[in-house]
């Protein structure tokens, strides 16, 4: 453990250098939070380009507060929009970066000290991976630490299978949009998030998987991942686990079934079974695969797949 909190300071005392690193904040209903988020990111120094704040409609004095902190700092840049979902916040505000690399922070959490630096110098030394991500922390609603057991779960799922998507899959130990940084042109070979509301995240990953593009992954624990009740994946678990299901179909469509696709390895077929079998989830997948070849996409973010009512019924049905 000390060596681990030490190979993270080392880390937070390296700099990337300056202006390299725009941050987008979707911003909804987090007037109580949104100040320690924004505090976060001002003090990663430097190597901060730009903050791009998008208040998603917020019921709450969400846009008030972020207002009078966008007066703190000219890198800030905040507007408001209608409701458009998480996904659509991001999307947006990505088309807005114009820094090197690209990293999202939902407005609950928190970024630890020297987090993007670490990020983007872990991609300057893999120039071959296009997205980088880190160990977490957790802390409940009053910012008090806790611990997460399923985290420790499928983290070590992880650690003991070599076939990263299989871990994803398995359980999702990025957890979340917030634990991001990517080259900023990866949007344009992949595409931006889908219409997701609970996996948007989970796809985006295994989606730059399935098309060649490696994850980094640094063990030291640089974000703070707030629980507490508002977080939608504490909603309706029968509408996660179709997203979950539909998330898999498309990784495994466009990894075996895109025309320009190579010759899967297929010693990682049997792995991956066994994880949709552990989860109840092949006969939801089967039929997403079946869905997204019949219209000639195994991406969620073209696909009509989540746009299609009747269809995305009957996958409630099967999970």
């Amino acid at each position: 453990m000390l060596g681990l909190f030490r190979r993270a300071r080392a880390e937070a005392n390296r700099s990337a250098g300056e202006g390299r690193v725009s941050v987008v904040i979707p911003l909804y209903n987090h007037a109580a939070y949104i100040g320690p988020a924004i505090e976060s990111v001002l003090s990663q120094g430097a190597v901060l380009r730009e903050v791009i704040v998008i208040d998603d409609g917020s019921r709450d004095d969400s846009a008030a507060v972020m207002m009078r902190l966008a007066q703190r700092d000219s890198r800030i840049r905040f507007r408001s929009q209608e409701n458009q979902g998480a996904h659509a916040t991001i999307n947006a505000g990505m088309a807005e970066c114009s820094g090197e690399f690209v990293a999202i922070l939902n407005s609950d959490d928190i970024y630890l000290p020297g987090r993007l630096d670490a990020l983007a110098l872990r991609l300057d030394a893999e120039p071959e991976a296009a997205l980088a991500a880190s160990g977490m922390a957790f802390m409940d609603g009053q910012g008090r630490e806790i611990s997460n057991d399923w985290y420790a779960e499928v983290l070590a799922f992880h650690r003991a299978t070599p076939d990263m998507a299989t871990a994803l899959v398995n359980g999702n130990f990025l957890m979340t949009t917030s634990n991001f940084l990517f080259r900023r042109d990866l949007v344009s070979r992949i595409g931006g998030f889908a219409a997701l509301r609970y996996t948007h995240d989970l796809d985006f990953a295994l989606r730059a998987l399935a098309l060649g593009h490696r994850i980094a992954l640094l063990d030291a624990p640089l974000l703070r991942y707030r629980i507490h009740g508002s977080n939608t994946i504490s909603e309706d678990h029968r509408k996660v686990r179709a997203e979950w299901a539909a998330s898999a179909a498309a990784y495994l469509t466009l990894l075996w079934d895109r025309p320009d696709a190579p010759e899967p390895d297929w010693s990682r077929v049997g792995p991956m079974s066994e994880v949709l079998g552990r989860h109840d989830l092949a006969r939801a997948v089967l039929p997403c695969m079946a869905y997204l070849r019949r219209h000639g996409t195994g991406r969620l973010d073209l696909a009509p797949l989540l746009s299609d009512e009747a269809f995305r019924a009957q996958l409630l049905g099967w999970v």
